[in-house]
């Protein structure tokens, strides 16, 4: 195997920079919303995030050198597989019991369930919706 040349280890480094350069601006600007949120300035907090959001999407954008390769979207790929898979197994038992439950008279679930079920549903209705055009795509 040969050595890495110079250029590439140049290249890996600049990568892992601006890297860490786009993930600060996020974090910091989550930061700055939280600590906002606690001195009551909700919505200095907001542009405070939405600052480090958009720093992030700069610097992703605009950086000399692509972010990513083909490693981190395989990574990617199965990260999100088995979130994905994880709220499914979850939701397709938890859902129903918790509304069997409720009509039993044996829970009292929170207003807010309704809503939660139906996001996670929509949620899901969505990537079958993009999975079937993509698939056709191909």
């Amino acid at each position: 195997m040969t050595e890495p040349t110079h250029s590439a280890t140049l290249r890996i480094k600049r990568r892992k920079r601006y890297k860490r350069l786009a993930g600060g601006s996020l974090i910091g600007g989550i930061v700055g919303f939280v600590i906002a949120s606690f001195l009551d300035q909700t919505l200095l907090g907001a542009f405070i995030y939405w600052a480090g959001f958009v720093g992030m999407l700069g610097v992703w954008q605009f950086s000399p050198v692509t972010l990513s390769d083909e490693r981190d979207t395989a990574i990617e790929r199965k990260a999100s597989d088995y979130t994905l898979g994880v709220f499914a197994i979850a939701g397709v038992f938890a859902i129903p019991g918790l509304i069997a439950l409720e009509a039993e008279g044996l829970l009292t679930l929170p207003a807010a369930f309704d809503g939660m079920a139906l996001t996670f549903v929509a949620v899901f209705a969505l990537f079958g919706v993009i999975y079937t055009v993509l698939r056709r795509q191909t």
